[in-house]
């Protein structure tokens, strides 16, 4: 494209050298000037800002948007029209074609001074088409000098006097620096929702858009939440709901569900938040003063791998720490808040459909628990009286077998090779605690058991077990221990004994034999 449009576009960047080049590019062909704000990136932002022609400047960060106002006042903007686009966002070509239109016009034909834009979210590699993301509406567009954002600490909305309109056009949002990055950034905007929260309760900002009932949808959203939705009990449960079922979540598959779960574990984080400034102003006895305590809360995340990540078991701490036995150390859950609502949502699956099903609907019951995340191979016998704990834990090979009552405990991961039967009764358990430790922290070491083990009634199996191929475990032992291959092993523990006689192929095949112990 030879001739540069009447659009000037600003990028604000915090490292971001995995997102800006799909961004630039989006714009660098046709926008007249390209600047990418910086707040004090320490990876390649700059070299990529300048090798695609942008104009690269520094400023230290301010707020979401003090940084942003500080642009359109300070940087040296030519065109009529501004654009501000997200380092993770790119402007799709019916968009771009839009805005061009709009801006060879002589300015004072466009009655508008804005124009709100929609975008896509890209959620795990998938464009997130409900869930109430969808459409989303942002105002990007407008004329210089005829827009600024409102001073709030996170979700900032810009600020227009004269009408607006809507283009037909897309953004897409995509962040492509994984989900660690993604999850440490919600886990931020939570600390700074929070805060705005209780801010606008206590002070007074005139800038703000004020919550009113009969006023723009953004006026009456802001009231919903502040006199309806902030009274609700377990908000996190009734916004799972509205993004689920109200607004048709559902209808985004696999991907949905998980996004749907994500954003309302953040909608908790929120709550957690919340509650830790309600406790500090009831120990300062002061709001502005606790308040002024959470501002030096982290505003912005650094890159994916400078974001510390915690252990699954946390060090034991020294034994004089706990000379005074805390007994609420015990009521930390292990589960993350999307996870605990996944095994209410299986539990009443697994007490229903599944355990009601007709006795040889072996197909239905792994379909059921491949919904949940379990691996399933095919032509396997699963008895409605099986037990599955936790289902994403849970992967089974081919012409494999679960007896009746059998009980898969799988706080870990438990793995089943081909054709294992594993006998009615038997109890595999992944997942023990630390008894070292007073808080008794949740352990989970894996189970393996390998390709054509046959596990016999009433057999107990502990963490951390593998046990080899062709192996045969007697009836009523209990396994602590890993198990050499084809051999029998009976007791309690159970040892081996002697060789298994196996008549099957030992060795590896092309497919595996259908004939197999059915319990």
């Amino acid at each position: 494209m030879s001739e540069k449009a009447n659009i000037d576009v600003m990028i604000p960047t915090l490292n971001e050298q995995e997102n800006l080049p799909f961004a630039l590019r989006s714009v660098k062909d046709w926008a007249r000037n390209v600047f990418v704000l910086d707040s004090g990136s320490t990876d390649q932002t700059e070299q990529i800002a300048r090798r695609e022609g942008a104009q690269f400047v520094h400023q230290n960060w301010l707020g979401y948007g003090r940084q942003k106002n500080w642009g359109l006042d300070n940087l040296p903007f030519e065109s009529d029209w501004i654009f501000i686009l997200d380092a993770d966002e790119v402007i799709q070509p019916e968009l771009r074609d839009e805005m061009i239109s709009i801006a060879s016009q002589p300015l004072p034909v466009t009655r508008e001074s804005g124009y709100y834009v929609n975008r896509y979210l890209v959620f795990l590699g998938k464009r997130i088409r409900h869930c109430g993301y969808y459409p989303s509406w942002n105002l990007r567009f407008f004329k210089r000098g005829m827009a600024r954002y409102e001073d709030r600490a996170v979700h900032e909305h810009m600020l227009v006097d004269r009408p607006c309109g809507y283009l037909h056009g897309h953004m897409e949002h995509h962040d492509r620096r994984g989900f660690d990055y993604y999850h440490a950034k919600h886990a931020q905007y939570a600390a700074l929702e929070a805060q705005e929260i209780f801010r606008q309760k206590f002070q007074q900002d005139e800038q703000l858009i004020e919550p009113r009932l009969f006023g723009n949808p953004l006026a009456r959203r802001r009231w919903f939440k502040r006199h309806v939705y902030a009274r609700l009990p377990a908000r996190w449960v009734f916004r799972f709901i509205y993004m689920y079922f109200i607004r048709l979540g559902f209808l985004d598959g696999r991907v949905g569900l998980h996004f749907c779960l994500f954003i309302s574990s953040y909608e908790q984080l929120i709550q957690l938040r919340m509650l830790e400034i309600r406790r500090g102003i009831a120990a300062q006895g002061d709001a502005v003063t606790a308040l002024s305590q959470f501002a030096t809360a982290p505003e912005r995340s650094t890159r994916t791998e400078n974001v510390e990540q915690p252990p699954l078991i946390e060090p034991a701490p020294p034994d004089e720490q706990y000379d005074q036995f805390d007994p609420t150390l015990r009521q930390v859950s292990p589960w993350a808040t999307r996870a605990k609502i996944a095994r209410l949502l299986w539990s009443i699956v697994e007490h229903t459909l599944f355990r009601y099903s007709f006795r040889t609907m072996y197909r239905w019951r792994a379909f059921l628990l491949r919904r949940f995340g379990a691996k399933i191979g095919r032509h396997c016998i699963i008895r409605r009286s099986v037990r599955v704990e936790v289902p994403w834990h849970f992967s089974m090979g081919d012409y494999s077998t679960l007896g009746d009552e059998c009980i898969v405990y799988s706080l870990g991961r438990i793995t089943l090779g081909d054709r294992v039967t594993i006998s009615q009764y038997s109890y595999i358990c992944a997942g023990t605690h630390d008894h070292t430790r007073p808080d008794f922290p949740l352990l989970r070491p894996p189970i393996v058991i390998e390709d054509d083990v046959w596990i016999a009634a009433d057999v107990f199996i502990g963490p951390d077990v593998r046990i080899g191929r062709g192996a045969l475990v007697g009836a009523r032992s209990s396994v602590f221990k890993d198990l050499p291959p084809w051999r029998v092993c009976v007791g309690n523990p159970a040892k081996p004994v002697k060789d298994r006689q196996y008549h099957g192929p030992r060795e590896p095949t092309e497919g595996p034999a259908k004939p197999r112990l059915v319990v």
